[in-house]
């Protein structure tokens, strides 16, 4: 029998009768030849020191890959946190499942990340570029991988600086190619776990579950979860599912309320975030509330003074395309299976389990409160499905 778990993730939007410009800092997951599911806990990795692994030579080839992060966006950190059972040590840790799906942390596998942070130019060949040169090893939560250099699409305007193609950086007059605001269309991390000796195992306990959290300085984040399996265990059970899932804000804090004030129908709202499940294996159904035990979809803005007004959310999915739908209590999306393929690797394509689309603000009644600094949380909750 398969328990359903929930993970909830929050979204803040600010606003402010300021202008402030859209921006579009993005994670994604690309699982390339990775995996996020079955890894072995009844095994740990040699050398499974930290030290060993701060050095030039890649570990994508590593039994322990996880595949990539895709960022765009200006220079940043990305952190990385636990976002699941944890044992209370200062690593990371797949901790196991009992046979009613609950949490067992006294059983577990430690483990550590190995990252490398790589740029994809504009060149139409695709260059790939390993900007980092070294491995970045993130022993415990808490701890950064540095992307000094920004990926997009953005362009610049005639008489500013930009980068060409090829990632070379000078003027733009507007017909000599450098017209590009950041030096690479993406940069990419791939990541590996390494399991270390330290662990308890249990016969009794087969499944082990873990969730990482990594977030950017704008705020854009991606949680993935992680499945292993203790192939000596004894225990019932099903192995926890895995996937990924990302939120993107797609406006900063502090947008000005003029332009949530020109929306009043579902067709003509603003954005203000992207989601994105990916999931080989696992299904989904997500929704959205405006409360944390997620049975609420009233939706509304407050601030400093307590002056409140209401607002109404709608989804429009993009994957699979669906027509846009408002956002109620009872209102939920299902993940469809999908092709998706790497931005990185443009020929590499794998089925998935899929739901994309973009979270939408609107006035549906004229509303003109008071000044002041309003915000606002939503709550979206991912829910296997069978």
């Amino acid at each position: 029998m398969r328990v359903t778990r929930k993970i909830g993730l929050i979204c803040t939007i600010i606003i402010v009768l300021s202008h402030i410009t859209l921006f579009g800092n993005a994670i994604t997951y690309d699982i390339a030849t990775g995996t996020l599911q079955d890894f072995a806990i009844n095994y740990n990795d040699n050398p499974d020191d930290p030290s060993a692994y701060m050095n030039s030579t890649p570990v994508w080839d590593h039994p322990g890959f996880l595949g990539r992060l895709i960022y765009t966006g200006e220079p940043t950190q990305l952190t990385f946190f636990n976002h699941g059972p944890t044992t209370g040590g200062s690593r990371f840790y797949f901790t196991g499942t009992d046979w009613s799906a609950q949490s067992s942390t006294g059983y577990y596998r430690e483990f550590f990340i190995v990252a490398r942070a790589k740029g994809l130019r504009h060149s139409p060949s695709n260059a790939q570029h390993d900007f980092s040169q070294s491995n970045t090893v993130i022993t415990g939560p808490g701890q950064m991988v540095d992307i000094p250099y920004g990926a997009g699409d953005e362009l610049v305007a005639i008489g500013q600086w930009g980068y060409n193609a090829q990632g070379q950086y000078a003027q733009y007059t507007g017909n000599n190619g450098y017209q590009y605001l950041y030096p690479y269309r993406y940069i990419w991390i791939d990541l590996t776990i390494i399991r270390t000796r330290n662990a308890n195992r249990n016969r009794w306990i087969t499944y082990y579950e873990s969730a990482l959290c990594i977030q950017s300085d704008e705020e854009a984040s991606v949680l993935l979860t992680l499945s292993g399996e203790d192939n000596k265990g004894w225990g019932w059970g099903q192995m926890p599912e895995s996937f990924s899932f990302s939120i993107e804000k797609t406006v900063e804090d502090g947008f000005p309320f003029s332009w949530l004030q020109q929306t009043s129908t579902m067709y003509n709202a603003l954005e203000i975030a992207k989601v994105i499940y990916r999931a080989e294996d696992s299904a989904a159904s997500i929704r959205f509330a405006s409360d944390a035990t997620g049975y609420q979809s009233q939706f509304f803005f407050r601030n400093q003074y307590g002056d409140v007004f209401p607002f109404s959310l709608a989804f429009d999915a993009s994957k699979p395309n669906r027509t846009v739908v408002p956002i109620t209590s009872s209102q939920t999306f299902e993940t469809a299976v999908q092709s998706v393929t790497s931005p990185i690797d443009g020929n590499s394509t794998h089925q998935m389990h899929v739901l994309e689309g973009g979270v939408k603000a609107y006035l549906p009644i004229y509303q003109n409160p008071p000044m002041g600094l309003y915000t606002s949380t939503v709550y979206v909750f991912v829910e296997p499905v069978e």
